[in-house]
């Protein structure tokens, strides 16, 4: 049968009129309502009438609830839409945390390496491989320095830096981050062969920490076997020049170098390492004899006086490196020594609180400070979330 246009027109527009009414949604009539849309939102759902077609057009929205409507997708189906609403608010915005840790102290080890270190602890010849207090020293070195690259600026002199009492006036190993190569390299690279010219080389250390330029926490390690007797400027040796060697490590204190002070094996100095450790302004406490210095006669005495100087070295500042974002609700964490999460309280006196109104960084204070140098407290976390948000410390 063929159509006219008038009979084309006639047909079409009774069905295209309550399509542009109906918003042309492809729902056929059902047996309810379609799911309602979500307030800023639009529902999403999937829908089987009987006998009908599936629905699979389903539109997600960010606001509003779930509704289920009654109407079927098929042109005789009776299943209806389910409309899933996202909030666009949710009232816990989740947490985000982040490891921070102290700004790096720089320490410059300032190493004796006169001949007496081939001795033993004791003062004795060494006979046998690895006696030696150069070989204890370099051993605790390598682990100390090599557990602690990450979080100390480690840097190198040696004196003296020939067989007589020469001092060079720039280190071996520079201060930098991630040194144990370069450290540990120096030590195997170096052996005792000097007399012991310690006031030019704490004259020569404090001149070079002058120049570093960035704002860390810079320290001296001295660790030395003997009593100082060569003097500046004059390549012979003397009988003592400890009056000299004490003025150079009080002058470094003043000019912001403290000085820790290891004692290496039987000095038989003890007074002059004393009067080193008190000028230094870091002596050594609590000790049994009484000593100011750090004394140490093998390997492990020596690591364990090493890690000591790196927590008393440690700064208590945080630079909140990689937090951002608006700080409505914060927390601190941290491992205290048997490795449970615990909180360190925000307080100006024993806990923590920003260094100033730019909110880029954290001191500790009073006791969590203590506990931090004594090792107490590590593995800190910088916990922050929006105002609705829920801290969650684990």
């Amino acid at each position: 049968m063929r159509f006219g246009r008038r009979e084309i027109l006639g047909f079409l527009i009774p069905c295209f009129v309550p399509c542009l009414l109906a918003g042309c949604g492809f729902k056929s009539a059902g047996s309810g309502p379609a799911a309602p849309t979500g307030a800023g939102g639009i529902d999403a759902g999937t829908s089987t009438g009987s006998g009908g077609s599936k629905g699979t057009g389903g539109r997600l929205g960010t606001g509003g609830t779930t509704v289920a409507g009654t109407g079927g997708l098929g042109d005789t189906g009776s299943g209806g839409d389910v409309g899933i609403a996202v909030d666009a608010a949710p009232p816990n915005c989740g947490q985000k945390s982040v490891s921070v840790m102290p700004v790096p102290p720089d320490i410059l080890i300032v190493q004796d390496k006169s001949l007496s270190m081939n001795q033993d602890s004791s003062g004795a010849t060494c006979t046998a491989a690895g006696c030696s207090k150069w070989s204890q020293v370099s051993a605790a070195m390598d682990t100390v320095v090599m557990a602690t690259q990450g979080s100390v600026n480690w840097g190198l002199i040696f004196f003296g830096s020939d067989t007589m009492c020469g001092v060079n006036t720039t280190p071996s190993v520079p201060i930098a981050g991630n040194n144990y190569t370069a450290v540990s390299q120096a030590y195997v690279n170096n052996q005792p062969s000097s007399y012991t010219p310690t006031e030019a080389a704490v004259n020569a250390a404090a001149a070079y920490m002058m120049t570093v330029p960035d704002q860390n926490p810079k320290y001296l390690l001295l660790a030395t076997d003997g009593i100082p007797n060569c003097k500046p400027g004059d390549r012979t040796v003397t009988d003592d020049d400890s009056p000299g060697a004490t003025t150079a490590v009080m002058n470094a204190a003043a000019a912001g170098f403290p000085t820790f002070v290891v004692g290496i094996g039987n000095t038989m100095g003890d007074a002059t390492l004393n009067m080193f450790a008190t000028a230094g302004g870091e002596p050594k406490t609590g000790s049994a004899d009484g000593n100011l210095f750090y004394e140490v006669n093998s390997t492990s005495d020596l690591v364990a006086a090493l890690t000591k100087i790196v927590g008393q070295a440690t700064s208590c500042s945080f630079p909140l490196t990689g937090v951002s974002g608006d700080l409505e609700k914060v927390a601190v964490s941290a491992k205290d020594a048997s490795g449970n999460t615990i909180e360190i309280m925000q307080d100006a006196v024993n806990g923590w609180s920003y260094t100033d109104a730019t909110k880029t960084a954290i001191i500790l204070n009073g006791d969590a400070c203590k506990n931090l140098k004594s090792v107490t407290y590590t593995g800190f976390q910088f916990i922050y979330t929006c105002s609705t948000g829920i801290i969650t410390i684990t």
